[in-house]
């Protein structure tokens, strides 16, 4: 189980990097290679400089050496062993601005990847349909493209690159240590083996995987409870549950802080020890040899070489080890954004299409909802059951009923939301479905109950999504004008329609809110509207102006209104009553007064 569990994770892992990456990790361990070559270099002259010093005389005595003596022309022992001293300090330069060339690219390559992933993953929720989004927290898809993401590039990505490359340099250091000395050198490796096995055999790594899950799903926890803490802090001021939400987002924070603490405490731990049996081993044989009355003057080069060789390769096995540490604490986030990257079953990709450049569908008849019925994923209950509506163009209809009663749903598959779970929608005969659906939404407007509006301008919320350069400034005032929101923007926002209104539209009412989103959906001059209880937070006097606005349009315009208040929708052809998603009475508004005492009811309340 446990190679098939690695050889997951290679494939996992594999699969997150496209051909260019592969590429540039390449390029990275080429570099890597060259460093650890002037690391085991710097490492290899240790000996042959220390025996120099100490004994001058080995020039004369080693062929090699003195080849190199006479070659170079050198008048004095001295001179020979400075120029000596000279070029092992020159490999160890070169050596280091080497490493720091191999750092630069690793972690130049792993933040691009983190920008890769997290925009890969960002693209890949967006092309998900809108009912994917209905089971789904948005605060935790936010999490895993800013947080999570980071965390792999940070605690994972970085720490694999540090293991692989320091592989190369400590590969190259040991066959030098074998070449100059392969029983010490054998007896090192293995007692470091066998302290290694120890401690990452010692049960704390099936901690590690289990307490990184945890810390997914606090992670998950902590930024849940701020989004809604902020999200809601109007209802939380007015309520006075601050300490609720404080105590809730302050128990998932809590939990969080203490694993990642705990997992950075046991990733430093083996260092620790290590070097105890490392520099402590260097120091007892040295005291051993004293004590026993050997002569240590012989041994110098060789401590001298292996405390040479201990102080390259200790800083490396101590990232190594704790770089395997955060690689388990942190499998659980490979697994999660591998899962949601590679998930199969919908669309990868956001087309790259302007909605200018899509053709909108031909609507030269009516609209067609043939025996509609829908489900939630997962439930057996139906929301709407054998629903049969015809629109007429430039017609409008309404939709009233009890709130869960379907019409919110309904108005989800006539903007193309969700696709029928039996039945059809049709636009001049022609069914809607996946490969058509953006042509039929070329032709819709929607003003939702609740508007989205962003932290920027007026014009921009109106325009949305449209860059700066791009609007058409007298779209964007006819449709504020049939809006009714364009006085307000010209006479009140101190920089008309440049004025930031702030996030969510915080410096609007719930009225003009509402009126820049209607203003949203006049932008593109669609053929259809779609209003979901657009006028609900409209007074009164605004509201009869916007509905004003709203009658002339319905002349050329197709509509389809959600009811709030039953008399906006007196002049539409038909009004819809539904019920436990069924169509229980249709009518103009006097027929449906003075025949349903349910449509009655509801007329008064409202």
């Amino acid at each position: 189980m446990k190679i098939k569990s690695k050889l997951e994770f290679i494939s996992k892992l594999s699969r997150l990097f496209n051909k260019r990456e592969r590429f540039q990790f390449a390029g990275i361990l080429c570099v890597a290679l060259l460093m650890a070559l002037f690391q085991a270099l710097g490492v290899a002259s240790i000996i042959p400089f220390i025996t120099l010093v100490i004994n001058p005389v080995i020039i004369t005595e080693n062929r090699i050496l003195y080849g190199i003596y006479s070659f170079f022309g050198f008048q004095s022992a001295r001179s020979f062993i400075i120029a000596s001293g000279a070029l092992m300090l020159a490999i160890i330069i070169a050596g280091n601005l080497i490493s720091i060339l191999a750092i630069w690219l690793k972690t130049r390559f792993a933040w691009r990847k983190n920008h890769r992933l997290s925009s890969s993953l960002l693209n890949k929720y967006m092309s998900m349909p809108y009912s994917y989004f209905l089971r789904q927290n948005t605060a935790d898809l936010n999490k895993n493209v800013l947080a999570e993401v980071q965390e792999l590039t940070r605690s994972f990505l970085i720490p694999l690159l540090e293991i692989i490359i320091d592989l190369v340099v400590i590969t190259l250091i040991f066959i030098t240590l074998i070449i100059i000395s392969p029983l010490a050198t054998a007896t090192i490796f293995t007692v470091f083996l066998i302290l290694y096995a120890l401690i990452y055999r010692s049960g704390f790594r099936t901690k590690l995987k289990e307490k990184g899950k945890l810390r997914l799903r606090e992670n998950r926890g902590r930024f849940q409870s701020s989004s809604e803490a902020l999200g809601g802090i109007k209802d939380i001021k007015v309520l006075g549950r601050e300490k609720y939400f404080l105590d809730r987002f302050a128990s998932h924070s809590l939990r969080f802080s203490d694993l990642v603490a705990w997992n950075r405490v046991i990733g430093q731990l083996p260092k620790y020890l290590i070097e105890v049996v490392a520099f402590g081993g260097v120091i007892f044989f040295i005291l051993l040899l004293m004590i026993t009355g050997r002569d240590i003057t012989g041994i110098i080069p060789m401590v001298s070489f292996f405390a040479f060789a201990g102080y390259r390769i200790m800083p490396v096995t101590n990232r190594m080890v704790l770089a395997l540490t955060n690689l388990q604490f942190n499998r659980a986030v490979l697994d999660k954004i591998y899962g949601d990257l590679t998930d199969e079953s919908r669309e990868s990709t956001v087309k790259e299409v302007k909605r200018e450049d899509i053709e909108p569908l031909e609507f030269n008849d009516k609209i067609t909802f043939k025996d509609l019925s829908y489900s939630y994923p997962g439930s057996s209950g139906k929301v709407l059951e054998k629903i049969n509506i015809s629109i007429k163009k430039n017609t409008s209809i309404a939709l009233a009923g009890p709130t869960g009663a379907g019409k919110t749903t309904f108005v989800d598959i006539a903007l193309g939301l969700l696709t029928p779970t039996e039945g059809k929608m049709l636009v001049d005969g022609i069914e809607i479905r996946g490969d058509n659906v953006r042509s039929w939404q070329r032709n819709l407007g929607y003003v939702p109950q609740f508007i989205y509006l962003s932290d920027d301008t007026a014009k921009k919320n109106i325009a949305f999504g449209i860059p700066e350069d791009l609007i058409d400034m007298e779209k964007v005032k006819k449709a504020a004008k049939i809006a009714n929101i364009d006085t307000f923007i010209e006479n009140e926002m101190p920089e008309g329609y440049d004025t930031v209104i702030g996030e969510r539209g915080i410096r609007l009412s719930g009225g003009q809110r509402q009126r820049v989103g209607i203003a949203r959906a006049l932008y593109y001059d669609p053929e259809v509207l779609v209003l979901d209880e657009a006028t609900s937070s409209l007074d009164g006097i605004t509201e009869e102006s916007v509905m004003k606005a709203m009658d002339n349009l319905s002349r050329l315009k197709t509509m389809i209104i959600i009811a709030h208040r039953l008399t906006t929708v007196k002049k539409c052809e038909t009004i819809y009553l539904l019920d436990r998603g069924k169509v229980v009475a249709e009518g103009k508004y006097d027929h449906l007064m003075e025949t349903n005492p349910q449509f009655r009811a509801m007329a008064r309340e409202l």
